[in-house]
């Protein structure tokens, strides 16, 4: 081959070139040969390992700028005074960023258009250094941190979904201020303030930590499974108990607010700041206190009424004493210094002192409220209104008897045979009555009226005939007949000794002697 300049020879571009082309080369290391020539492909393999400030393998035109190797293993691209080291570290593959003129460098993998980055293996980032900023404004920058998670253990953390069609959402925050829209909480625990508008609870639930929270519901709440409030309730709008409520503590009511029972509120009870009063209130036909005891005292222990299956008592306010109890037969009466009376049903009503009535209207006294009621002294009353077994002693001037109805005023021997006698207070007979129906004043009776001593008639007396056959009246029988004028007082006696005739008007004497 004719010698020829080496600016007539052919050049092969970019594409023509392969590794096994060969190139000539002056060898200065040998002076005897320095004429060599090399394949493309060797002169690749025998690059200089350069430096950061002089690559190896540099850039027409570009300063500091190309592939270096300063060690086994690494690989570096140098970019003015930034770098990218590519070294492989033990069993790690490292690809570092560095600058010497600048302290903070940042690097951005991106790809084209809507391409993605895509990984074929476990991306593994330390917390500290796994940091997500804003796409617009790089101050604003998420942060992850794993350092409470126990050593060996890995935590898998699913992103919710946000329903089937493609929406933006917002992940929940610990601490920020956040509207939850259709969660499912399950084994939740809520130490500070929780504002819910409508809330299920299917498990159970715990609000608040220690007696100076407060759980505040105004609306609706429903309890499906037990709940546990471990400070103050407030029901705002109300709350209704389907089931049994079970308290084990006390149900503090505040002033003039009332408990009411019965779809009717039919009983209430209630406290009235104002006059200081406690209240029991039912509409009810029936008011029933059912207990095996019953006690009724003052918030210092005084009673005022006690009662149990043996007997009942009734005490006298604060002195602890009871006035009336019940026996098995009747009741007794205390006076409050240990002297009781009883008062028995089925014998005596017996008492150790009189039966007194004071007050307003404390002589008047009723029994039985109809005309058919009876009263029996010292005997059953079984036909009349009173009936009394022994004498009956009256200190009043009257007795006043009679039927209107009737026009009858009777006084009846219990036995016919019996007399009926008037006496005075010695007991010495005034005037009696006989079984035969003989009447006699002063005197025990032999006729029909018989009366001892003398007797003064104003008015008639009338025989009246006694045998209508002859036309005969009865008798009068007299020592002597003293006639007076009624106008004069002039006096006239007739009696056996009497001559002639007297006449006074109405009656004619005339003396047969």
């Amino acid at each position: 081959m004719a010698t020829r300049k080496i600016s007539d020879l052919t050049e092969l571009v970019a594409g023509q070139v392969s590794s096994s082309d060969t190139l000539l080369l002056l060898d200065n290391s040998d002076p005897t040969d320095q004429n060599k020539r090399s394949a493309v492909g060797s002169i690749f393999r025998a690059l200089p390992g350069g430096s950061f400030t002089t690559p190896g393998l540099g850039f027409e035109g570009r300063t500091s700028t190309g592939l270096f190797s300063e060690t086994q293993g690494q690989v570096s691209l140098a970019m003015g005074n930034a770098r990218l080291n590519l070294q492989k570290v033990g069993s790690t593959l490292k690809l570092d960023a560095k600058d010497s003129a600048d302290a903070n460098l940042d690097l951005t993998i991106t790809a084209q258009g809507t391409g993605k980055i895509r990984l074929g293996s476990i991306l593994a980032l330390t917390d500290d250094v796994f940091l997500v900023p804003n796409s617009v404004d790089d101050t604003k920058v998420a942060k992850f941190n794993s350092a409470s998670i126990p050593t060996g253990v890995t935590h898998t953390y699913v992103l919710p979904s946000n329903g089937e069609a493609n929406a933006t959402d917002t992940l929940v925050t610990l601490t920020a201020a956040q509207t939850l829209t259709n969660k499912t909480i399950a084994d939740g625990v809520f130490t500070g303030t929780l504002s819910v508008a409508d809330m299920t609870a299917s498990g159970n639930v715990t609000l608040g930590s220690d007696s100076a929270d407060t759980v505040t519901f105004n609306g609706v709440s429903s309890f499906s499974a037990a709940a546990t409030f471990n400070n103050t309730v407030v029901a705002n709008q109300g709350a209704t108990f389907t089931g049994d409520l079970n308290v084990n503590n006390n149900i503090d009511m505040i002033d003039d607010k009332l408990i009411k029972f019965g779809t009717d509120d039919d009983l209430y009870i209630g406290y009235t700041n104002a006059i200081d009063v406690s209240y029991i209130t039912n509409s009810a036909s029936q008011l029933i206190i059912q207990s095996p005891s019953i006690t009724i005292q003052d918030s210092g222990g005084n009673k005022y009424f006690k009662g149990n299956t043996t007997d009942t008592n009734i005490y006298h306010g604060g002195d602890g004493s009871s006035r009336l109890t019940t026996t098995a037969t009747g009741i007794t009466i205390d006076n409050g210094i240990g002297t009781p009376g009883p008062i028995e049903a089925v014998t005596n009503i017996s008492s150790t002192g009189n039966i007194v009535a004071t007050g307003g209207n404390a002589n008047a006294h009723q029994l039985g409220d109809t005309s058919s009621a009876k009263l029996g002294i010292g005997r059953a009353a079984a036909t009349y209104n009173l009936e009394v077994e022994g004498s009956i002693f009256a200190t009043g001037s009257s007795i006043i008897v009679g039927d209107p109805t009737s026009q009858k005023a009777i006084i009846q021997k219990r036995t016919v045979g019996i007399g009926l006698h008037f006496a005075d207070d010695s007991g010495v007979d005034q005037a009696v009555l006989d079984g035969n129906g003989n009447f006699g004043i002063g005197k025990t009776p032999g006729y029909k009226l018989d009366v001892s001593g003398n007797s003064w008639i104003d008015g008639d007396i009338t025989i009246n005939t006694t045998d209508p056959s002859t036309q005969t009246g009865g008798k009068i029988w007299a020592r002597e007949i003293q006639l007076v004028d009624p106008q004069t007082g002039a006096t006239t006696i007739l009696d056996t000794t009497t001559a002639g005739g007297v006449s006074r008007g109405k009656v004619y004497f005339h003396s047969f002697n």
